[in-house]
């Protein structure tokens, strides 16, 4: 008396097309619970708990009632909006007005075109140090040349200065990523069909109705991208900011992720570093949703 198998009963009723489905289904779900499910639960399941004293006990939603309210909370916050949108907003208008020139195939394009590269492929580390030096109060070629043209009487102290050390970290983190939105706005720029500005040229159109009418509607794509993964990267920048400041001078500099570094390696309260990352989460994940909603970036695909 033979038994039947259930498990091979139950795959001979599935047509190729489902077998197929399947096969490349479970992979995919095994590895996105293994590398995305499992780590936000537990760091989710983290922030629910309490350990002053290295025994963790549940806390429920005490640490994040502890930051939502503390009086720090809206400074860091303001930190990271304000880093996040200059360096975004920044780097994309240096972006976009370099390849507007490299796109007109001028003498030395291509010298340009290749030296974009360079800022984002060096360490971020040697980036700090080449605007440090830039910046130094006493060997700095920026103080030099400022007070040679009579701008200022003394030096400045960029990164040590609480108003001019977030523009110092903006002005590093442009000059590193900036080559990011570059390429990105030129692939884009030179797929559009030259025949569009020719005709425009035929029907008396300027250069400015040409870039308004032609240039941005076919890159409004591609800045939208721009300004929401460069913009949530920069939100959860830390290394550049922290190689440059720490967060200084008198926490002028200190974004939500190096909070959640203080508080979870100087305070020891991993429970409340967890929670802060939550939160910064939560908020991310909020204006990606209103960002699909608002933009509908799956209609700049289908056209």
């Amino acid at each position: 008396m033979s038994t039947a198998n259930p498990l091979k009963s139950s795959f001979t009723h599935l047509d190729e097309r489902q077998l197929l489905l399947l096969v490349t289904f479970i992979p995919f779900a095994a590895f996105f619970t293994v590398v995305w499910l499992i780590p936000i639960g537990y760091a989710l399941w983290m922030s629910l708990l309490h350990e002053p004293t290295g025994v963790a006990t549940f806390a429920g939603l005490w640490n994040y009632i502890d930051i939502l309210t503390s009086s720090d909370f809206p400074i860091f916050l303001w930190h990271s909006i304000v880093y996040a949108f200059s360096t975004t907003v920044l780097s994309l208008l240096v972006g976009l007005g370099l390849a507007l020139v490299v796109n007109q195939e001028i003498r030395g394009g291509s010298v340009l075109r290749t030296m974009m590269i360079f800022p984002y492929l060096l360490p971020t580390l040697v980036v700090i140090f080449i605007w440090k030096f830039i910046l130094d109060p006493n060997v700095g070629v920026l103080n030099q040349w400022l007070i040679q043209a009579g701008f200022i009487e003394d030096p400045i102290a960029f990164f040590s200065t609480i108003k001019w050390a977030m523009p110092a970290v903006v002005i590093t983190s442009v000059w590193k990523f900036g080559s990011f939105s570059f390429f990105i706005l030129l692939a884009r720029l030179q797929a559009i069909d030259p025949n569009l500005y020719e005709r425009a040229r035929v029907e008396g159109a300027s250069t400015w109705q040409a870039f308004r009418d032609i240039t941005l509607p076919h890159l409004r794509g591609a800045i939208l991208i721009i300004l929401l993964v460069r913009g949530i990267w920069m939100f959860n920048k830390f290394d550049i900011i922290y190689l440059s400041t720490r967060g200084g001078p008198l926490k002028a500099t200190t974004t939500l992720p190096i909070r959640v570094y203080e508080i979870a390696f100087e305070a020891v309260d991993f429970g409340g570093a967890t929670a802060l990352a939550g939160i910064m989460f939560f908020l991310l994940a909020g204006v990606a949703v209103v960002y699909f909603y608002v933009f509908e970036p799956e209609k700049e695909v289908a056209h």
